[in-house]
């Protein structure tokens, strides 16, 4: 028997996952697909999807640093806004990629069955908190670097 539109649970939409990773971090993306996989009962997917995305962003963060270290010794030559630019745009393709490739087919079933999304101004919303939250532990840990 097909479930009724308002027995399948709301999903985060691919636009909204890879709108979140470009404006909060791959983290928060990954946390809109765990919570798809959550929502659809998949636990154990959920949470190796969560745990592929904290590795992830770590390796990001990585590159990242290493990459600004071996630039420049000075940091005002270094030029943030396209180092930003290029970061949130490579975050959101891999993301948008594995979102494609996770749970693109289940995407093409859920419309079909006429399943509901969440706003995308909702899974914004969770996305900065998410951001939030990671920048907060991020200046806790560089502070307790300099001890």
């Amino acid at each position: 028997m097909t479930p009724k539109p308002k027995e399948l649970p709301k999903l985060y939409s691919m636009f909204s996952i890879g709108l979140v990773t470009f404006f909060c971090s791959l983290l928060a993306g990954g946390y809109l697909l765990y919570a798809n996989y959550n929502a659809l009962g998949m636990r154990k997917m959920a949470y190796a999807i969560l745990a592929a995305s904290a590795l992830l962003f770590v390796l990001f963060l990585w590159a990242l640093s290493v990459y600004i270290e071996g630039a420049t010794g000075d940091a005002e030559q270094l030029p943030q806004a396209s180092v930003t630019l290029v970061t949130a745009v490579a975050q959101a393709l891999v993301a948008v990629v594995a979102t494609q490739f996770l749970q693109g087919p289940m995407f093409n079933t859920f419309n079909e069955l006429r399943g509901h999304y969440h706003s995308t101004w909702y899974a914004l919303f969770i996305g900065l908190c998410a951001a939030l939250v990671i920048y907060m532990l991020m200046a806790l840990l560089a502070g307790l670097m300099r001890f």
